[in-house]
């Protein structure tokens, strides 16, 4: 089966992307910028304005989806960020790693419940895999209370749902990944206006049942204003919203190539690097910790690698290592498609023991893949 080139330079935009935009945040927050809702605002005007530059250059042809479809999409999008930056606020890290995690499953049921897609038992054994690793690589301490817990839910159900769609509409209204950002990207823009508004530029210091000095007040706009003493975390302000561009499109661009499934992976393999550059270049003192850190590693990268295996070989129709491996009990449980109507007779000794020879019967066309169904929503 030919690489699909287009699908494999967004995930490796993707991926240099978004660990670039995380490393700049980083250095954003750290001075003194600690306004995310107004930092994913200029994120999405700087896209909106972008494409609408390129279209009246010429340079762009601009596709509209009905109104309805692009708010909606535009919600989940922006409660997708809000609800996962006030979930990490209210909660434990242990637990905001939970809720990440909780997204592949999620999206397995959405899948499933809402559009009748179904996945191969060999692609959940790898998402096991995958989320097993991260969670021994990440999940340290779990705190849970109340309110943490329904913001948590709401946000992986907010990204679940943004993500099926960014497949789903892109195919129902014929765009490309780039159009569809840009039919969103004004509505986003109005959204987190109004979120950033509320959250983080209208300060109260004092409520009228609240006794006692002030609190004291920082604010987006208090930020802005005094320009000379930020002028270098602006400036790191400014790049974020270019990369954030890169970002959206290679999100937007890998799941209508692929599917919301093979995004959370590529996601996750990113996690997988950064979690190894930096037991590199700085190790923890911890010697127990660090093995546990690289034991997780470890198994999510073999997660991922059985994933890309699996999907390979279904979408050339080739035996994968389950077939060759695995006897002929196990691949009637992993693949019973193949062996509802056995018309050849098995080898005994590969019944028994399990060969990695290829099987004698020719396997029939493999079913259809989440990436080749279009869900409408």
């Amino acid at each position: 089966m030919p690489i699909d080139r287009a699908a494999l330079g967004y995930a490796v935009g993707n991926v240099s992307s978004s660990v670039a935009l995380v490393l700049i945040n980083k250095w954003v927050f750290s001075g003194g910028f600690r306004f995310p809702m107004t930092l994913t605002f200029l994120h999405f005007v700087f896209t909106d304005l972008f494409y609408r530059a390129l279209e009246a250059g010429g340079l762009f042809v601009r596709k509209s989806m009905p109104f309805h479809d692009a708010f909606r999409m535009a919600a989940t999008g922006v409660g997708s960020i809000g609800f996962m930056n006030i979930s990490l606020h209210l909660n434990s890290v242990g637990f905001y790693q939970i809720t990440k995690l909780a997204i592949v499953p999620a999206t397995l049921c959405a899948q499933s419940l809402l559009f009748g897609v179904s996945t191969s038992t060999k692609i959940k054994l790898s998402l096991a895999v995958l989320l097993l690793g991260l969670g021994l690589a990440t999940v340290t301490d779990v705190q849970l209370n109340a309110p943490g817990f329904i913001i948590g839910v709401a946000a992986v159900l907010s990204t679940t749902i943004f993500q099926l769609w960014q497949g789903s509409k892109q195919k129902e209204y014929d765009l490309s990944g780039v159009q569809l950002q840009a039919a969103v990207s004004q509505w986003q823009a109005l959204q987190s206006l109004c979120a950033a508004l509320a959250m983080e530029n209208l300060c109260v210091a004092r409520l009228p049942w609240e006794d006692g000095d002030a609190r004291e007040c920082a604010t987006a706009f208090a930020y802005f204003a005094d320009f000379e003493a930020h002028r270098g975390t602006l400036a790191l302000v400014g790049l974020t919203c270019v990369i954030a561009l890169c970002v959206n499109g290679c999100s937007f661009g890998l799941i209508g190539r692929t599917s919301a499934i093979t995004f959370q992976v590529v996601g996750h393999t990113k996690t997988c690097l950064v979690l190894t550059g930096g037991f590199i270049l700085w190790p923890v003192s911890n010697v127990q910790q660090m093995i546990d850190n690289a034991i997780g590693v470890g198994v999510a990268f073999l997660g991922c690698v059985l994933y890309g295996h699996i999907k390979m070989a279904e979408g050339a129709q080739r035996l994968d290592v389950f077939d060759r491996c695995c006897p002929t009990a196990a691949q009637s449980w992993l693949s019973p498609h193949k062996y509802k109507q056995v018309e050849e007779p098995v080898d005994g000794a590969d019944t028994e023991m399990g060969s990695c020879a290829p099987r004698s019967p020719s396997l029939p066309p493999a079913p259809e893949s989440d990436e080749d169904t279009a869900p409408k929503a």
